[in-house]
């Protein structure tokens, strides 16, 4: 999505502006302020800055151009966005994200090198204060939006709704990881819009819809193209999981796997698998210490009941939805063009 290049430097600049004004407010306060902005700015600027981009993208749709506010909102955004991965590796255990050790488990090999008993429950523990700390960030800048004290209550309600939604989509996703009661496809699904799709491209469009002075048809447009754009992410992001380079993707191959994940894959097998195969599945689905063999093993299966064609045709119902709503929505053919980019991103991507 090269297009998005020129939204991602003002960005950037922001962002480094945001963490270096805020470095003197909260070194003095102890030890850990210092440290908190740095590991923060290190992390936030190593991400695609994808969300954040996509305000500047939708204000620019419908106003011609974008603004300082919509750069502001999107530093508050790339705020959200990193304390809900913080948040994210603690729950999912997991060490490495983009090819680097994950904020938690850095507090954690730091309190090892100390000697510490518990280092990782310490690691844990930094890490959750350290994207609370990320969250209330997002929020005191979001406060400072040069906008209408009637648009900026619009924003900071919908920016509120939507984290509060992909809290409710994780603990369902959580407590999937443990049982396979109720389980369906629609649940699935469920847990993907809430946890992923909305707030990846439902949310920042329709912010920058809100900031461009979008009529309500185009923001129910724009957030029904942003959430089937963002199944279609999760379940290309299940797909990576499963089959990627880790060296790519930056996280483990079969992670999904050794946490039971309920993906469409997994729903899939379940439904199609042998008595036999499925005593096996589940001996494999939430095992630690699953090896490449296994892993492979699960791959044998979905090759053998053609699973992937089947994802494959899901993809392309949800892009057929993506399509049919840029079309009706009468933006100018650049962004059209524009969004059916990220249209294709999302189906073609490897990383």
């Amino acid at each position: 999505m090269k297009f998005l290049e020129k939204y991602r430097v003002p960005i950037q600049q922001a962002l480094n502006n945001f963490f270096d004004e805020k470095l003197p407010i909260l070194y003095p306060i102890n030890r850990w302020g210092k440290d908190v902005i740095e590991r923060l700015k290190e992390f936030t600027l190593g991400g695609k800055l994808i969300r954040g981009s996509l305000i500047l993208f939708g204000e620019e749709m419908f106003r011609g151009e974008f603004t300082s506010s919509a750069i502001k909102a999107a530093v508050s955004m790339e705020l959200f966005q990193t304390a809900l991965l913080i948040h994210d590796d603690i729950m999912d255990q997991d060490t490495t994200r983009r090819g680097k050790t994950t904020i938690f488990y850095q507090y954690a090999q730091l309190a090892e090198q100390m000697n510490h008993k518990d280092f990782y429950h310490f690691g844990e523990s930094m890490g959750i204060c350290v994207g609370d700390i990320a969250f209330f960030l997002g929020f005191e800048n979001l406060s400072e939006l040069d906008v209408s004290p009637s648009l900026l209550n619009k924003i900071y309600k919908t920016f509120a709704r939507e984290i509060t939604f992909v809290g409710l989509g994780q603990m369902q996703d959580v407590f999937y990881s443990i049982t396979d009661k109720d389980l369906n496809e629609n649940v699935i699904l469920s847990i993907y819009l809430y946890k992923t799709s909305r707030y990846t491209f439902s949310l920042p469009l329709i912010i920058g819809g809100l900031l461009g002075g979008a009529r309500k048809h185009h923001l129910a447009g724009l957030e029904t193209i942003g959430e089937n754009l963002g199944l279609i992410f999760q379940i290309k992001d299940d797909e990576l999981g499963l089959f990627g380079n880790e060296k790519t993707t930056g996280k483990p191959v079969g992670s999904d796997i050794k946490e039971n994940k309920k993906t469409l894959y997994f729903w899939y097998l379940s439904k199609m698998a042998t008595e036999e195969e499925k005593k096996e599945i589940a001996s494999l689905f939430g095992n630690p210490n699953l090896t490449e063999p296994y892993i492979q093993r699960i791959h044998d299966l979905i090759h053998k009941y053609g699973i992937q064609e089947l994802v494959s045709q899901k993809l392309q119902n949800l892009a057929d939805i993506v399509k049919k709503e840029i079309f009706s929505l009468s933006l100018p053919v650049d962004y059209q063009n524009n969004l059916m980019e990220i249209l294709s991103y999302n189906l073609n991507r490897t990383f």
